[in-house]
């Protein structure tokens, strides 16, 4: 299956080291609210490195003394960066003492609880603004024109929101277990494991992509026409564009908003404009019978924006004549967008994380 997705702004020419050191990414949760400091429900800001989220729910479980199931977080963070995000304990009565957490792990393992709150409302999966991204990007081998140029594009017109190759697994892995599972179609009624969800995910941010990229290849990304979705930068209620007004054209301009694209459920083509859904159904049509089997999973209808422009976005090209440029680079995106997206667009990535580890990761 294709993964080879086209570039907004041209494949790049320069090259760049992620992640020679965990601490050159560092992502850090926008909530988007306070916590009121009340409730039954307990809220852990965490800092967090070489560990995987899944495994720290339920460590913080073991050391609260509750069912892992009463521990929920907001998203899936990289185990090979330091990660700053929000757990969530649902538990009454006397605040967990967890001041023997950071003791269980060790180096390069590392496990901080910055900070804890209470809130009446339970954390839930996808219950963020967004994300903060600190990145150093190291050993920069090409021109540093070219580099400066695609910060500038970068900044002002944004990228094509791609879910990241993490969605899809070391070597594609996701996607070969996701057709193996989608192909023959849903059978039976039982509920999927949490692994056979994740490759459905895959197969269906995969047609996603594809779609995505032929219309990066068309110029037409980013563009809002008459009957497109909308959907706004800060995640209110998306709309449908039935007429062009100067307020919606500003907008856009602005990437306060960007059209989206139907994601893969029964009746998607009315996701998007005809024109749009015309072009993916023959471009889907390759792929008929992938295409009814994950139909025959029966989800719920949903979109994806088809631009993400990074907000609060400074950079600064170090050098000191001796060794190979640096980059360090900071920015915001909101919920579900992937830091990998931009930085495919700036440079050739080699991730060093994958030299000495063997597993899929997400940046959501």
């Amino acid at each position: 299956m294709n993964t080879d997705w086209h570039y907004a702004w041209t494949a790049p020419h320069a090259r760049a080291d992620l992640k020679t050191f965990a601490s050159d990414f560092l992502v850090e949760e926008i909530l988007g609210f306070e916590p009121e400091g009340k409730g039954e429900f307990v809220y852990l800001w965490v800092e967090k490195q070489g560990v995987n989220t899944d495994y720290l729910a339920k460590r913080l479980a073991q050391a609260a003394d509750i069912s892992p199931n009463r521990v929920t977080y907001a998203g899936v963070k990289d185990r090979h960066a330091c990660t700053r995000q929000w757990f969530c304990l649902h538990m009454t009565g006397h605040a967990p003492d967890l001041s023997e957490i950071e003791q269980v792990f060790r180096e390069p393992e590392m496990v901080r609880v910055l900070s804890q709150t209470r809130h009446s409302k339970k954390l839930k999966t996808g219950g963020l603004q967004g994300n903060r991204f600190v990145l150093r990007l190291r050993n920069i081998q090409g021109e540093r024109s070219e580099v400066e140029q695609r910060l500038s594009l970068i900044e002002r017109f944004g990228v094509p929101n791609y879910y990241g190759e993490q969605r899809f697994g070391i070597q594609g892995n996701n996607l070969v277990n996701g057709y193996k599972l989608v192909m023959p179609g849903r059978k039976g009624t039982h509920k999927l494991n949490k692994t056979q969800s994740f490759w459905l995910s895959a197969i269906r941010s995969w047609f996603f992509n594809e779609a995505l990229s032929q219309f990066v290849e068309q110029g037409s990304w980013d563009t809002l026409s008459v009957g497109d979705i909308a959907q706004p930068y800060d995640g209110s209620q998306s709309f449908r564009i039935k007429e062009h007004s100067l307020d919606n054209l500003l907008r856009h301009r602005n990437g306060e908003i960007s059209p989206v694209l139907p994601l893969i459920s029964d009746g998607w083509p009315m996701g998007t404009n005809p024109e749009r859904a015309k072009a993916m159904s023959e471009l889907y049509a390759e792929q008929s019978e992938l295409l009814e089997g994950l139909i025959s999973f029966d989800f719920s209808r949903d979109s994806r924006a088809t631009r993400i422009v990074p907000t609060n976005m400074a950079w600064e090209l170090l050098s000191n004549g001796k060794e190979p440029d640096q980059l360090v680079l900071q920015f915001e995106l909101p919920k579900g967008a992937f830091a990998t997206s931009v930085l495919r667009e700036l440079f050739t990535i080699n991730d060093r994380s994958q030299e000495k580890h063997n597993e899929t990761t997400s940046f959501e």
